[in-house]
């Protein structure tokens, strides 16, 4: 990892969020986030005002899910309803209707809907364009918690939105119409069949009843034994016992073979209609019929999605090969379960066949033991049986057939039309107002999130306890932002200072908090040396030198000021001072002739205070300041004067500060609210470690009032008074310096 992205992790893990940190950078940035938020918002609308109006058309379809009318006697088990509902959404959707629909209503020369014009429906290309644009136009959906299936289509036209809503609705009823038409007519004719064998087999089994019936002297067929049944045949009566229990059992095995048999030919139906129609919905009994349904239901749902895309991005777009590959998985899957299902229909088909061939074995047998018993009539009775059960199974399969309710026992769904869609009176998108609420959320959430991305990988400190984190070292005092307190009250003839402005303001008060810290930190001279400094430029170093001076001075203390920034003085310029002719630190630096006390000179204004201006800029400042007569300055300074400030430039920015440090008690480090780098704080950590037997203190400049201890009093001016802030008297302090100056005199 580069420097660059190590400052930015070791700045994420460093700047633990507080409300504080969102309230400071809210009001940092409050404006901008609201402007973009607005200005998006602004734009969406504009955006939305100007774009074409779309119309939805909505129909509404009820499905109803019913058994039909099966042959099977115990019915069959009921469909899982929110897959049909699925089914019948993706068969709503399916390329086929969309054709089917477009052909009837001419939409490709309709420029409502295909503006290109491109009418060859024959080129595929042109096809799936035109079905894809038709698609994405298209919502079906279920209404939630009913029966009922909602058919949207939006349109530049209100009238054509309504008009193709209501035709993909007639047309998928008729495209499905045809293709359970096209399952009953398959199952139709094989039952056909079945029914002219049956017929044949019920002739021949009447002929040979009334054969058997003359000559036993009965002549009803229909009825049950006439009169000679007690004269015919010459059975005995012991016999009639067990030929009667006989009757008993063949009737019983008829009946079940009426079910077998119609059990066998429907089985066989669906097995037919299977093998030779491999779009046929295999019944609710097959087994895997649930799998292969949901599988074409996922087969039709991903390729109108790949029509979807197709329409939207074009024929190259990447994550085109990935849906058609889906596509081509989902038919192998199709193709590969096909032949399951034929196979478990041909097993069904075997076990119908294995149980009508052991019922008509048992019946055979039966009818061997009525031929061989004593009694006539017995026989007749089982032949009768015979003919009366097979003619029911015909009037049955021929009733089924009749009614064409020949849908071998699977539930159907019933679809009817409960809506027609009307025509809109009113656009349905854009919504301009919805579209700039949602562009006004865009832009905030865009904007948060620049700002966010700014602040967390910025370097320069926010806060008082980023600084702490980056330079750890004893804060001596967090001085507030003044430019308030100076904006009314500076002159043309005053010191722009706020000490001496606003003597009762936080920022002053601050200043004298850094004094009595300064006044506690242990020392072994009685006279002190103190340097400030800065990790840059702007950071307030040298007012907040001037301040500290003058907060001294009104303590009746005798205050140096040096100005040790031969590179760019500003100490005498902010004092105010006229051009002398004395000499200054860098004449007594470099001229062993003169003494200190010709290059000091009194500050009128503030009684106690003395300044060493800089006056020339020597052409080496760092070797200058390398040679003896430095410490012999600050020697003589410590005789003459109870406070020594030195204000020195900035420590990362040339060597002057470290080598005024050798001689100096105690350094400070000004640093700047919204103007210090934390890897400035971080390398100065580094070079104070080089001096262990110094004392070192941080001053925060410019810390947000919000954030300084003042806040918790509400209005810090009205706690101690009115006019407090320096906006009112402030004799008290100029009494002050007038007694210091008499005294002195």
């Amino acid at each position: 990892m580069s420097d660059q992205q190590l400052d930015f992790v070791r700045n994420l893990s460093d700047c633990p969020i507080r409300i504080a940190d969102i309230l400071r950078v809210a009001r940092k940035y409050g404006i901008f986030i609201l402007a973009m938020a607005c200005l998006s918002g602004f734009l969406a609308g504009l955006w939305a005002h100007f774009q074409p109006s779309l119309y939805d058309a909505t129909a509404l379809i009820h499905l109803d899910q019913h058994s039909s009318i099966s042959l099977n006697s115990s019915g069959g088990a009921s469909d899982d309803y929110s897959l049909k509902i699925q089914t019948q959404i993706v068969g709503l959707r399916s390329p086929a209707v969309a054709i089917a629909t477009m052909n009837k209503l001419g939409l490709a020369a309709n420029p409502l809907f295909n503006p290109s014009l491109s009418r060859d429906m024959s080129l595929p290309q042109v096809r799936d364009g035109l079905v894809g644009s038709f698609l994405g136009s298209l919502i079906i959906a279920r209404v939630p918690d009913t029966e009922l299936i909602s058919v949207t289509f939006r349109s530049r036209n209100p009238v054509l939105s309504a008009l193709i809503a209501n035709t993909v609705v007639d047309e998928y009823f008729e495209e499905s119409f045809h293709q359970r038409y096209r399952s009953t007519q398959d199952i139709s004719a094989f039952l056909t069949e079945r029914l002219d064998s049956l017929r044949q087999k019920i002739q021949s089994e009447q002929s040979e009843l009334m054969s058997s019936g003359l000559k036993l002297g009965i002549i009803d067929i229909g009825g049950g034994a006439s009169g000679g049944s007690s004269s015919g045949g010459g059975g005995g009566g012991n016999s009639s016992i067990g030929t009667s229990t006989l009757v008993v059992e063949t009737s019983g095995l008829l009946e079940q073979r009426v079910k077998s048999q119609a059990d066998l030919y429907m089985a066989e139906a669906q097995y037919e209609n299977l093998l030779h129609n491999p779009e046929a919905v295999p019944p609710a009994d097959i087994p895997g019929s649930s799998e292969m349904q949901a599988l074409v239901t996922q087969l039709s749902t991903a390729r109108a999605d790949v029509a979807a895309l197709e329409d939207r991005y074009g024929k190259n777009y990447p994550p085109l090969s990935q849906a058609r590959a889906q596509v081509t998985s989902i038919q192998a899957d199709i193709a590969a379960m096909h032949p399951k299902i034929v196979q478990s229909a041909k097993h069904t088909v075997e076990s119908a066949q294995a149980v009508l061939q052991s019922l008509d074995s048992r019946i055979e047998a039966l009818k061997e033991q009525s031929q061989n018993s004593s009694s006539a009539i017995v026989h007749y009775e089982v032949m009768k049986s015979q003919y009366l059960s097979d003619q029911t199974l015909y009037n049955t399969l021929l009733s089924t057939l009749g009614s064409g309710e020949i849908e071998a026992g699977m539930q159907t769904q019933v679809l009817n039309h409960f809506v027609t869609a009307m025509v809109p009176g009113s656009r349905s998108y854009p919504n301009v107002s919805v579209v700039a609420v949602a562009g006004l959320g865009a832009g905030l959430v865009l904007s948060i999130l620049v700002v966010g991305i700014l602040t967390l990988s910025s370097d320069t400190v926010h806060s008082l306890e980023q600084i702490e984190q980056a330079l750890p070292l004893p804060v001596l005092a967090s001085v507030p932002e003044f430019k308030d307190e100076l904006a009314g009250n500076s002159s043309g003839d005053g010191l722009a200072l706020v000490t001496l402005l606003a003597p009762r303001s936080a920022s002053a008060e601050a200043y004298r908090l850094l004094r009595t810290s300064i006044s506690l930190m242990p020392t072994q001279k009685p006279h002190r040396v103190i340097a400030l400094t800065s990790g840059g430029p702007g950071e307030g170093k040298s007012t907040t030198t001037l301040n500290l001076a003058v907060v001294l001075a009104s303590q009746s203390k005798r205050v140096l000021l040096i100005d040790a920034d031969l590179r760019k003085p500003t100490i005498a310029q902010r004092l105010r001072l006229n051009a002398t002719g004395q000499p200054g630190l860098s004449r007594y630096l470099s001229d062993p002739s003169i003494v200190a006390s010709e290059c000091v000179q009194a500050v009128p204004d503030i009684p106690g205070l003395d300044i060493l201006p800089v006056q020339e800029i020597p052409p080496f400042p760092s070797e200058l300041l390398s040679q003896p007569r430095l410490g012999e300055l600050l020697e003589w300074t410590r005789e003459h004067y109870d406070y020594v400030l030195i204000d020195t430039p900035p420590v990362l920015l040339v060597t002057d500060a470290l080598i005024i440090a050798n001689h100096c008690d105690t350094l400070l480090v000004v640093a700047r609210i919204g103007v210090a780098q934390r890897r400035a704080l971080r390398r100065i950590r580094q070079d104070v470690a080089k001096y262990p037997g110094k004392q070192f203190g941080i001053i925060v400049n410019a810390l947000p009032f919000s954030e300084t201890y003042y806040s918790g009093y509400g209005n810090y001016r009205k706690y101690y008074g009115g006019g407090y802030g320096g906006y009112g008297d402030s004799s008290y302090y100029q009494d002050g310096f007038s007694q210091n100056k008499s005294e002195k005199k």
